[in-house]
């Protein structure tokens, strides 16, 4: 009896802990896209920047999702697993980064539109 508690107390421990439990769902792909070239406006700019940031934030949370679900699983995932995941979140970082790249450099040349005029 007390061994069938245990394991009960287990379940639900792992079932409530949002390691475990948590659904971390597909990564994000809708990446926004950012204007570019020498026209662009003050709404375009502020449009872009508030897109890049929600991206961004769906990127961090589901970076933090699957770091805990792979903290809980590691001990049991192949040093092959552990490399593809490790390249996979890279991977999505990488985009990541090379959005907010993209999004400074129309910033950039927005600054130097209106400085021109």
């Amino acid at each position: 009896m007390k061994n069938i508690f245990v394991a009960v107390a287990g379940i639900i421990l792992v079932g409530a802990t949002p390691a475990y439990a948590a659904d971390c769902g597909e990564p994000p792909i809708d990446a926004p896209i950012v204007p570019a070239g020498e026209t662009i406006s003050a709404a375009q700019v502020r449009k872009a920047r508030d897109d890049v940031l929600a991206y961004s934030g769906q990127v961090d949370k589901f970076i933090g999702c699957m770091d805990q679900r792979v903290a809980a699983v590691a001990p049991y995932m192949t040093k092959e697993q552990l490399t593809r995941r490790q390249e996979d979140m890279d991977s999505l970082h990488n985009q990541r980064r090379d959005l907010q790249i993209k999004l400074n450099e129309a910033i950039r040349s927005f600054r130097r539109q209106t400085s021109k005029s």
